[in-house]
């Protein structure tokens, strides 16, 4: 099936005004197709008023605006629209699920995490472990199972040998992510939320790499909580979701007080999803957000996956006949990470960078996994729907040019 690349890379302005430039850092964020941007602009152009406090015109369109995206939302991944929970950014929503767990979360329980995590899914549940006096335990990679350990089994690249004593009836959390943001390895979710809800454990994924690749049907994954970004789906920054089922979201307590939360004072909420969404929201974001899920719902995106994998494919080829070139992780996702002898990831990166080829290099806020494999940083090449076979040409030529300065 051909994928028309170029007609998808003309919707995004950045490419018309930059026509030289190279983005394979979409794990970090992705560009904004002009939808994107034109229904930011709209909302402040047509309907600039804060959502649920005003009766006139404009502030009952920002209303509309602001509840239809949560709707559409919802429908994009199988939930209800009082399941969406609108948060700035993945990192809030973790920490919301953590902070609010004061409830449910006592001493001599468990969560359990994996080393695979973002810091967004690890930290918030190391504190909220050790607030309560909670055990927090963490299920390793398998260093079996490829190249540096990450890699080539199809288990989700977790050590899961031990995975009824992490997963015990202890625990009460487990907070797992849907793709790893550095080796792209995708854990066996079925067999782990299969185990926490054997006994009777919370589970929350992490989708945040996941969303723009994979499509979410979260009654299916079957967990309590998911979240993730709307910058990684085409979508404006200071955007976020946060899904949870009903029954969670009643239990557990607000992160934020304040304005537009409250039923009766002194600590009576208004019902869900508001009661977790204090203060003036990001409505203009959400607006883009909106005509983000548009854009993505318009596309083939079993096409447009078999197209990343194939750049994906082609990358790995190209990288793996550079000398020194040490490939993380496998091909299943569109993530590749890289070491090369002799050279530190920011310097790859820095020549890179003169070559108009954008990278990430660092421990990409994944210091536990980086720490299990033995390594400080690492490159991380991630595509998207509008890289090219021509963008995989430039990154091979600009490595390239780095191992010549670096001999």
């Amino acid at each position: 099936m051909t994928f028309d690349w170029q007609k998808i890379k003309a919707e995004f302005p950045i490419f018309n005004s930059q026509p030289e430039l190279v983005f394979l850092d979409n794990a970090s964020t992705t560009q904004k197709p002009l939808t994107v941007l034109d229904a930011e602009r709209n909302f402040y152009l047509e309907a600039n008023a804060n959502v649920h406090r005003g009766v006139y015109e404009i502030a009952e369109k920002a209303d509309q605006i602001y509840e239809s995206v949560r709707s559409k939302v919802a429908a994009w991944i199988g939930a209800e629209a009082e399941e969406i929970v609108f948060v700035k950014n993945a990192t809030e929503g973790a920490n919301l699920l953590a902070a609010g767990m004061s409830e449910i979360l006592k001493k001599g329980n468990s969560v359990v995490v994996t080393e695979l995590e973002h810091h967004a899914n690890y930290i918030p549940w190391q504190q909220a472990a050790k607030k309560a006096g909670a055990e927090f335990r963490v299920i390793g990679i398998d260093k079996e199972s490829g190249d540096n350990g990450v890699g080539g089994d199809g288990s989700g690249n977790l050590d899961l040998n031990n995975l009824e004593e992490k997963i015990d009836a202890k625990c009460k959390v487990v907070a797992i992510t849907m793709m790893s943001n550095v080796t792209g390895a995708q854990p066996d979710l079925t067999r782990i939320i299969a185990r926490a809800k054997a006994v009777g454990a919370i589970v929350v994924l992490d989708a945040a790499q996941a969303a723009v690749h994979l499509k979410l049907e979260v009654k299916k994954l079957e967990a309590d909580a998911i979240f993730f970004t709307g910058h990684k789906l085409y979508g404006p920054m200071g955007t976020g979701i946060l899904y949870m089922k009903k029954n969670l979201a009643e239990k557990i307590s607000p992160l934020l007080f304040g304005g537009g939360m409250v039923k009766e004072l002194p600590d009576q909420w208004l019902n869900i999803p508001h009661k977790f969404e204090a203060g003036t929201p990001n409505v203009a974001g959400l607006a883009g957000l909106g005509a983000a899920i548009d854009f993505l719902s318009g596309i083939d995106r079993v096409a447009a996956l078999e197209h990343e994998k194939n750049l994906v494919k082609l990358a790995r080829k190209g990288l793996t006949e550079i000398v020194g070139v040490k490939l993380l992780g496998d091909e299943a996702s569109s993530i590749i990470s890289f070491t090369m002898e002799g050279i530190h990831p920011h310097d790859i990166a820095s020549i890179l960078a003169g070559e108009k080829v954008c990278i990430r290099a660092g421990h990409h806020c994944a210091k536990p996994l980086m720490n299990s494999l033995g390594l400080t940083a690492c490159a991380r090449v991630s595509f998207a729907l509008y890289n090219s076979e021509q963008d995989v040409e430039k990154l091979i030529a600009a490595v390239k040019k780095a191992r010549s300065i670096f001999k």
